[in-house]
Parts: C-alpha cells; sequence; structure tokens
C-alpha cells in the first residue's frame, strides 16, 4: 500500500499524463503503445491499470485492437467532439482570407476580431458560430500562419528583449 505522499504524487502524474494525451489521436496511440511496451515487457497488466487509472479491460482491447492490426489499431477510428462545420476546403480558403485586410470583404475594421469573423463566415461560407466560437477559430488560424519562434529567430529576439 502507497503511503498518502506517494499516493499524491500518482495522482498527479496521472493527471498529468491524461492532460497530454488529452484530445490528440495521435498522442493517445503513443500511450497505447507505451501500456503496450509494458505488457512486453513484463507488467502485469493490473499493475499496468491500477498505476495509470485505467480499467484492465480497456487495456485487453488495446492489446486485442494491436494484436489485430498493428499499430494503427491503437488509434482511434473517430475523432472526438462535434464535427467541424468547415470543410477542409473552406478552412483553407479561410485562412487565406484572414491574411487580407477584413475591408477586402466589406467589413470595417483593420485586422480581424472575433466579430468580424463572425460575420464574414455567415456571409461567405453560409455559417453562424458564436463570437467565442469565432474568436477560438481566429487564434487557431493565426496561429497556423504565424511561423514558430525559433523559425524566425529575429522576433523571438525582439519578444524576449520587451
Amino acid at each position: 500500500m502507497l503511503d498518502s505522499s506517494k499516493e499524491n504524487q500518482v495522482a498527479l502524474l496521472r493527471d498529468a499524463v491524461r492532460k497530454q494525451i488529452g484530445h490528440s489521436r495521435e498522442k493517445r496511440a503513443c500511450y497505447r503503445a507505451f501500456c503496450l511496451l509494458m505488457i512486453i515487457q513484463g507488467q502485469h497488466i493490473s499493475d499496468i491499470a491500477e498505476a495509470l487509472g485505467e480499467h484492465t479491460r480497456t487495456i485487453e482491447r488495446w492489446r486485442k485492437r494491436f494484436n489485430e492490426q498493428g499499430v494503427a489499431g491503437l488509434l482511434d477510428n473517430t475523432s472526438p467532439g462535434r464535427p467541424s462545420r468547415l470543410s477542409d476546403k473552406n478552412m483553407a480558403r479561410l485562412k487565406q482570407d484572414i491574411q487580407s485586410s477584413p475591408r477586402a470583404f466589406g467589413l470595417d475594421a483593420d485586422q480581424w476580431r472575433g466579430k468580424q469573423l463572425c460575420a464574414h463566415l455567415a456571409d461567405h461560407y453560409q455559417v453562424e458560430l458564436s463570437l467565442r466560437q469565432c474568436q477560438r477559430l481566429l487564434k487557431k488560424l493565426n496561429s497556423d500562419t504565424q511561423p514558430h519562434p525559433k523559425e524566425n529567430p529575429h522576433r523571438y529576439e525582439a519578444r524576449n528583449n520587451l
């Protein structure tokens, strides 16, 4: 039996692992592969399940999928959550749109904000999203189009010198 400080450490680490694997299909597959690697190295499924907070049947199911389909069996077949209202083609088009000023689309603003994106989606894509959804989408689109700080060292240095 673990003492309370070790139980707390286990709980903290378990929570950290769960947060990291979160919504990424690939990270969940890597986590499952790690569990199976532990089995191959001689760990008992019950010990792995207890340590990671999984049910033994869940791990057995992962092992069965791996045996039947290989590594591809560790990937989820469907993505969690509601499907996007924008097709991949429209999402790519929208990424191009936000490279231009909102004024190019008849909007009274110099830069994209959630409100402008809501109006643009309704007018040009016939998609209605809440203001908060548009703000999140804009943040995602901007992060997808901005270079990583290490790709543009001058930008990174300038930000660090502030």
